[in-house]
This record gives structure tokens, C-alpha cells and sequence, in this order.
């Protein structure tokens, strides 16, 4: 299913990103143009922030995370001539940053400007126990290739292990609840978040929120609820303030039809119903979004998501989607504001810096070259 034929159609995996290592770019101080109309339900100053290029020469830039020493992390999909990789960025905060290949040949599946490779990134730990984590989309029975769907983990010598095949186990708990949804069996784990003592995984083709436990064992610990006409596509977790987990979703096809249908919802991991996690109890915490690609939370406590798009008439004007990320301050969910104006292309992951700086994968699917930009003075 393909984003690109819009509603009769529709993907539910967008993961992508990718960079050969020999076509990553750090961008010194260039600056994309602003362009289009700011659209902020809460009041903001009259400046946009600044759009700096880090990184560009990417092939489906996906997931953002930063790690010890500010080093940003980035995961790529891939596209029909690149693999699959993660790259890291030192100063990234600076006018000179410097990215380099850590990880790189993993396999992508796709086409048409759409692919699905490694998706969601997460970093926990201090130096030497230090780690990152990283979900591969889809799963082995989806694709007929065992890697589709791992989990695995990078140490700060940068070796690589396997922890587990989420995608696995989710095509198999769908094909055993079925009932929940007419396209099950599915699974494509998007976003990872790795926090002390715990591995979450938002599976955005089995609509659940997943545990990774040290045995490498796995668990469904929610499922969110159908949309009006499709599934809820949960695409990104975070962990706020108050210790909750905060899940993002996609809620393309209704979003297609009604207007901005994404929503954020809260889960106590001490609450879950892991005999019927259609059962878990969650609270919608944020609505009437645009699909959301990535979520996480900033130093300040506001809750930051990419929106894929914010183009109202984008059936019509596919080809610019005005990307953006919209801030949620954790007091008051009902405030939604936009922080590019829709200056941005397909947007995916996003991360906020200690010193607060916004950074968002741009041009995540459907063009050739994506990039890493960071937003000043939001």
C-alpha cells in the first residue's frame, strides 16, 4: 500500500533512511529558504526560526537521536540504489558538523520514492555503556528476509548485535487477534525508545506498543484503537515528564478524508493489560494532528512531533506537502504550535538538543535527496 495513490491506496510504512558513505554532506551554515504561511494555533513571534542544513546527500532520512557528547544519531532507509545505514553527527549544534557512516549495508525495500528499511533510533546509556538502539521495518514473513523487523543494538565499540525480531513476533500476534483489524497478519515496527530498564517499540502495521524485555523476549502491551475508516498507524513513542509514555500515529487515510486526524495518546507502563491489550488503558493526551512520523520531548517538557505533511489540499498539490513540526506544551495539549510553516518537504524524525534546538529529517520519502536541518529560536 502506497502513500503516493493517496486514499484508495495507502502505506502504512513510512520508513526510510539511508546515506552511502561517500555521499553524506555536512552543510556548513547553508540555510534553506522559508517559504509558505505560518500555521500556529498558539500565538508565536512574528520571526520563523532559522532552517540551518546539517546534513544532506541523504537517501531516506528517518529517525533522530542524540547521545552522549551531543553527537546526533540518524537512521536511513535507503532507496533503489543506496542501503540502508546510520550516521552519526558531531557539532551538530555548530556551523561545522562533521557526519560519518557507523553503520552501514542494511537491506531497504521499496519503490516509487517509498522505502522501508531501519527506522526508529533511540541512545541510552553514558560512555562506555553507552548503546544504540535501532528497529528495522517489516518483518520476515512480510518480506522473506530474515533482518526485516530486528532490533538491534550498536555498544560504543561500535559492534552490532541482534536483540530480537519484533516484526516477527507482531505478524504472528496479529494472525492470532485477526479480529482487530481486516488486514492482520501485518507488522512494521517503526519507533524504538530506549530508556533504563526498558526497550518500547511502536509497531505501526500491528497498531500496538510493544516491550522488549532483557531476554529478548517481546510483549504487546497496548493496541490502539481503528480509526473512522482505517487503522491508527502508531509511528513513534516517547517518554514525558510525568514518566508516561506518549505514542504518535499516522491516521493517514482518515486525515486523507477528514482533516487533520492524528492523535497522541497517553499509557501508564505500569498499567497495561497484557492478557487484552486492546484493554490497556490510554488516554487521548493531543488530537486533530497532522500524521505524525516522529515524536519526542524537549528539555523545556513540550512534546515535539513531525508532521509528514500539513498541506490541506495535498491529494491535489501532492508535490508539495509542507512538512512541519508542531510543539505541544505538556501543560495544555489543546496548544498546537507549528514551528516552520509548512516550510519543510515530507518530514520524519525529529530530536531537541540539551541547548533546545529542533533538528527534523526532511524529505523523508518521495524526493532524491533528503537532509537533517536543525530549527533555531523556536
Amino acid at each position: 500500500m502506497k502513500i503516493r495513490n493517496r486514499i484508495t491506496v495507502v502505506t502504512v510504512t513510512i520508513a526510510v533512511f539511508l546515506v552511502s558513505s561517500d555521499r553524506i554532506r555536512p552543510v556548513n551554515a547553508k540555510k534553506a529558504s522559508p517559504s509558505g504561511t505560518v500555521t500556529a494555533i498558539a500565538p508565536r513571534s512574528n520571526s520563523e526560526p532559522a532552517i540551518s542544513v546539517v546534513v544532506d546527500g541523504l537517501h531516506s532520512p528517518r529517525g533522530l537521536a542524540f547521545g552522549p557528547g551531543n553527537i546526533l544519531y540518524v537512521a536511513e532507509a535507503g532507496d533503489a540504489d543506496h542501503a540502508g545505514s546510520i550516521i552519526e553527527v558531531r557539532n551538530s549544534m555548530s556551523q561545522n558538523p562533521d557526519a560519518r557512516t557507523i553503520v552501514e549495508g542494511l537491506p531497504t525495500i521499496g519503490d516509487e520514492g517509498e522505502f522501508i528499511g531501519v527506522d526508529g533510533i533511540s541512545v541510552l546509556g553514558r560512555g562506555a555503556n553507552s548503546a544504540i538502539y535501532a528497529i528495522m521495518g517489516l518483518s520476515p514473513q512480510g518480506t522473506g528476509n530474515n533482518v526485516f523487523g530486528n532490533l538491534f543494538k550498536i555498544d560504543s565499540k561500535g559492534s552490532t548485535e541482534n536483540l530480537t525480531n519484533v516484526g516477527s513476533y507482531d505478524f504472528q500476534w496479529t494472525g492470532d487477534h485477526s479480529y482487530l483489524w481486516e488486514e492482520f497478519p501485518d507488522a512494521n515496527p517503526y519507533g524504538v525508545l530506549a530508556v533504563p530498564g526498558h526497550i518500547y517499540v511502536a509497531d505501526a502495521g500491528a497498531n500496538t506498543l510493544n516491550e522488549v524485555l532483557a531476554d529478548g523476549s517481546v510483549r504487546v502491551l497496548a493496541y490502539f484503537p481503528n480509526e473512522v475508516i482505517r487503522d491508527a498507524i502508531p509511528t513513534c513513542v516517547a517518554q514525558g515528564p510525568d514518566d508516561a509514555l506518549y505514542i504518535g500515529t499516522l491516521a493517514l487515510v482518515d486525515t486523507f478524508v477528514f482533516g487533520p486526524s492524528a492523535k497522541v495518546y497517553r499509557v501508564d507502563p505500569t498499567q497495561v493489560n497484557l492478557n487484552d491489550p486492546s484493554a490497556t488503558p490510554m488516554t487521548l493526551w493531543a488530537s486533530g494532528l497532522w500524521p505524525i512520523n516522529g515524536c519526542t520531548f524537549g528539555s523545556d517538557g513540550s512534546f515535539y512531533a513531525s508532521q509528514l505533511f500539513t498541506n490541506p489540499d495535498i491529494n491535489n498539490d501532492f508535490d508539495h506537502p509542507q512538512g512541519d513540526v508542531v510543539q505541544i506544551p505538556f501543560s495544555n495539549p489543546s496548544v498546537h504550535a507549528f514551528l516552520t510553516g509548512g516550510t519543510l518537504s515530507f518530514a520524519g524524525g525529529v530530536a531537541v538538543s540539551p541547548n533546545g534546538n529542533v533538528f527534523v529529517s526532511d524529505g523523508t520519502a518521495f524526493v532524491p535527496e533528503g537532509r537533517v536541518v536543525r530549527l533555531s529560536s523556536h
